[in-house]
This record gives C-alpha cells, structure tokens and sequence, in this order.
C-alpha cells in the first residue's frame, strides 16, 4: 500500500436492519457507531458490507457459504479487509475468508466482539485453536474488547493485540443537576442471563414508590409467555436504538445484573455513564473494569435478589449526586471521538 494513497477500506461487519428484529443487539450497534465515526474521516475510504442477509436463527450458515465464493471478488481492489465478528463467525468462516485475504495480500484487521473469546478459545480442540493461531489470530492488528482478554492472548503468544473497549460519542458537555426520583431502567436483551429473574423478584419487595421499567426484545425461547404480569417490574417493550438515549435520561440509575456469558463491556452501561447515569451491575467477567463498586456504580454478585434489591435501596437524596458525578467522569475512558481513531490508525499505519 503507497504511502500517497488514501487506503480503500472493506468493513466487513453486521449492522441494525430496519424491520430485522434479531439483527438488533450490542455487536451490532457498535458497529455501526464505528462506521458512523469512520466513514467520515478524510484519511480512507470506507465500503461497508453486510456479513449476514438472512436474519431467522441458523440461517446466516447460508451467507457463509456464499461468502466463500464471493468474498476474493468484493476485497480484490480494497487496501485492508477489517472484520468485525460474533462467535459464529470467527469458529466458521472467518478463517477462510482470512486465507482469501492473505492470498490477496490485503492487509488484515480483526474485531473481536463480547468478552468471552478465552473461555471460548479454551473449549476447542488443540487443533481447532491451530487454526485460529494460524489464521485470524495472525491478523495485522487484533482488536479485543477487555483488558482480560488481553491479558489471557498475551500469555498466548498472539501479538499485535490492542485494547478497543465499547464506546459512544459524548451525549452532554456538562452534568446538569438532576433530583433523585426512585426511578430504575432495564435496558438490554430479555433474557434470564441479564438478571430479569432478579429483577422482577426484588421489584416485588421494593417500597410502592420505587419504579422499574424494563425495556428490550423478549427472546421467545426463554420466556414463551408475559413474565411481567403481576410484578412490579413494568415492562415498556422494545426501544428503538435512536430512542435510547432519551428514553434512558428520564431515569436515575440503571440495572443490570448480568451473569450472560458473553458479557463485555455492554454499551447500555458506556451510554449510562455517557448521560452521568450510575450503574447497579454484577461482580462478572470484565463488568468491573468499567463499574468500580461504591464510585460510578454498585457491584453486586450474581443471581443474588437480596443484594439488589440493597444496591437499590442504597441510593438516595444525599448521594446521588456523587454517584453522578463520577459515572459522567467516567465515561472519558469510553468516549468514541478518542477510542475509535485507533481503527483508523490500524488502516492507515
């Protein structure tokens, strides 16, 4: 690649589609808040591609084995071929369309989404892990979303790793004052690993003028029915993403107490913090790297409705306002106008 030349970029990654329930969830709306913040960045030139077209569950199986043809075709005059994937993708094809890419001496940069790439590397057959070694663990550069994760694929031997942690672009220049209304929001997926169980039991034994609001897709395959009839958790359905923000600043501290095995660094919390919103959240995985207990947050350990239902009880007039205060400052460690230049960085150095 000349130096003089403004590098041509495929980025390759799934986004919302309108109309396509599942393809909505953290991986998806964070790849679009980095093509947003990419593409107009006068260095490159962007293209973006969708990875999956068939949005019903097992179909993207289809996709890639279209890919496979397909793909030397849509990077032959692209500069750097940036994946952006979900485990399905990165244990299937993505080694092979690695291949395609080395074969076409493209350079190669490689988005791991979610924070349990290890315990997942781990389950593999040694031979399986060859192949990762091999292929898309080689790339050029190695984006991962944690620090543990970092730490572990170091120990590995796999190099040209940087962190890229979950952001967004800052919402508010300036905390204003905000009272503290006894007002909780769920925003998330609806499943049972996100702590709703939790949720809903706690809320039950909540003092009457205690509010909490759920908001997210129902996974059908979990909850066949309303689990929300006769609760005192309110269920208000699912949030548009352009909706998010607004609806999320109408409350005073987020929940969500999360044991999901894929848990990173959620974007509903990077978000929270980005409004100056604290987070009552869970002692897993990589979640405290992001809530330090009794300062933007509380921590609390997993499928535990007692200690909830304490971290709720535990904000009040008096320190609400601290608690702000340090989840808006916070955020600075999360903000995509400085994270995301690191992409662009990867491109063109």
């Amino acid at each position: 690649m000349k130096k003089s030349h403004k590098p041509d970029i495929l980025f390759f990654a799934n986004i919302p589609v309108k109309g396509q329930e599942r393809s909505i969830g953290g991986a998806t709306v964070l790849a679009k808040s980095i093509l947003d913040f990419i593409v107009t960045n006068k260095r490159i030139n962007v293209k973006h591609t969708q990875i999956r077209f068939f949005w019903r569950y097992k179909l993207q199986l289809i996709d890639y084995f279209i890919w496979l043809f397909r793909f030397p075709f849509t990077i032959y005059n692209k500069d750097v071929v940036s994946f952006h994937g979900t485990k399905d993708f990165h244990f299937t094809i993505a080694p092979l369309l690695y291949l395609w890419a080395r074969l076409f001496n493209k350079k190669i940069v490689y988005h791991f989404f979610g924070g349990n790439l290890p315990e997942q590397y781990q389950n593999l057959p040694k031979f399986a892990q060859g192949i990762l070694k091999k292929t898309i663990l080689k790339s050029d550069t190695i984006f991962l979303e944690t620090l543990e994760m970092i730490i572990f694929f170091k120990k590995e031997n796999i190099k040209n790793l940087e962190w890229l942690p979950n952001s967004r672009r800052p919402v508010i220049n300036k905390l204003a004052h905000k009272k503290f209304t006894k007002k909780f929001v769920f925003i998330s997926r609806v499943i049972p690993e996100k702590g709703i169980n939790e949720i809903i039991n706690s809320s039950n034994e909540l003092p009457k003028e205690y509010i909490m609001d759920i908001y997210g897709p129902i996974d059908d395959r979990h909850y066949k029915k309303n689990i929300f009839n006769n609760t005192r958790a309110n269920y208000k359905g699912h949030l548009n993403p352009n909706n998010v923000l607004s609806t999320l600043s109408k409350y005073d501290v987020l929940v969500l107490p999360s044991y999901f095995e894929g848990e990173g660094y959620p974007g509903i919390i990077i978000e929270s913090l980005a409004l100056g919103i604290p987070v009552i959240t869970t002692n897993w995985k990589a979640l405290p790297e992001i809530i330090t207990n009794d300062d933007n947050g509380l921590l609390i350990e997993i499928r535990n409705k007692k200690e909830l239902e304490k971290a709720i009880l535990f904000f009040n007039d008096e320190n609400y306002p601290s608690f702000r205060e340090r989840a808006f400052n916070s955020f600075q460690k999360f903000n995509s106008e400085v994270v995301f230049n690191k992409i662009i960085d990867s491109y063109t150095n």
